[in-house]
């Protein structure tokens, strides 16, 4: 009797601790570091009372081999690449989200909307989008730079700044060859990795953030960025010049989605659903410097900078637009051209 009366004893404190855990005012959030600015979750924790925490990870294969590792129990909220949201979709390590919470969906530019990576958006929410562009000094460049190409040139010995990312950027030097950013092609990799390579001699920076400072500093000529730096960039200098490669672009949506084995998934949508204010995601605009995915908010945002040039990309490079795709196990010999070019 006595052992009886102990189980039902442990069972009540655990039933108890479960719904004190399901009630519990806490959101654990894992992306890259300042991806989500401070005003935006400070007013969400005013608004609700919801804690929250941010833990950040370098990579999108490093948040992915978290996310394997325990289907996500850490985290209520991930920011991730749409690539590697499409690995994830299909491993089933994401819980499809609950529309009727989401009361501000309608929101969100339908552009944007059942990509490749998530159709019908069962599982994710697009954050920025984006297109890297080429950014250069006319001061220090002879002639003008239209194409990836061009960055072969030997005026750019030791002054051009890249992507320390070796799918966008060896995407580029595929796409400026004429082939796909995501081929499978033992051949076609073999002649990017040929061409990437004699690239090193004018690689001044290889890097992932502020190539901006290199820009208006004066240490480099010529730098691939991300779209927002390409408005730091030019910000800090109106004289510098950005392009969109000729030959065709890299395009990407960053997307919030929730883990399937999320501790607090009730948290996670009163976050998203709060993200999706109009007013809210014009603070996110701003901030992060990508194209706003919420139709709603460019109505708040000043139309100067909406008019922005890496916010309108013309519709004949749009039409030749390639997100990075899951390529299975060809990704690790991409990986295997990039350290190579690295370690040059």
């Amino acid at each position: 009797m006595k052992k009886l009366f102990a189980l039902i004893i442990a069972a009540m404190m655990l039933l108890s601790c479960a719904a004190f855990a399901e009630e519990e005012k806490v959101l654990n959030i894992f992306t890259w570091e300042g991806y989500f600015d401070e005003v935006t979750l400070a007013g969400f924790e005013e608004a609700t009372g919801i804690e929250v925490n941010y833990a950040v990870f370098s990579s999108n294969e490093e948040m992915l081999l978290k996310l394997q590792a325990n289907g996500g129990s850490e985290y209520d909220i991930i920011l991730a690449s749409d690539y590697i949201i499409s690995t994830a979709r299909k491993e089933g390590l994401l819980l499809p989200l609950d529309k009727a919470k989401l009361t501000n969906w309608d929101n969100l530019n339908p552009d944007y909307l059942n990509q490749y990576f998530d159709p019908d958006n069962v599982y994710s929410v697009p954050y920025t989008v984006g297109s890297p562009m080429i950014v250069y000094d006319p001061a220090q460049v002879e002639g003008e730079i239209t194409s990836f190409n061009d960055l072969w040139d030997e005026q750019f010995v030791d002054s051009v700044w890249l992507l320390n990312d070796a799918r966008v950027q060896l995407g580029a030097v595929l796409k400026s060859m004429g082939y796909s950013y995501n081929t499978t092609d033992e051949a076609q990799l073999k002649e990017a990795a040929e061409k990437l390579n004699a690239l090193k001699p004018n690689c001044r920076v290889l890097d992932y953030d502020f190539g901006n400072n290199y820009l208006t500093a004066g240490e480099v000529k010529a730098a691939y960025l991300f779209t927002p730096y390409v408005i730091y960039s030019m910000m800090e200098n109106p004289d510098l010049v950005a392009v969109f490669p000729e030959e065709g672009i890299g395009f990407g949506v960053d997307s919030i989605v929730v883990p399937v084995n999320a501790p607090h998934p009730e948290n996670a949508h009163a976050f998203i659903n709060y993200y999706l204010q109009a007013d809210v995601a014009k603070i996110v605009a701003e901030y992060q410097g990508y194209i706003n995915p919420n139709q709603a908010a460019d109505e708040l945002i000043d139309p100067d900078f909406l008019a922005l040039k890496p916010f309108n990309i013309p519709e004949d490079l749009l039409a030749t637009k390639e997100y990075v795709e899951d390529i299975g196990e060809t990704a690790s010999v991409y990986q295997d051209i990039w350290t190579a070019f690295r370690l040059q």
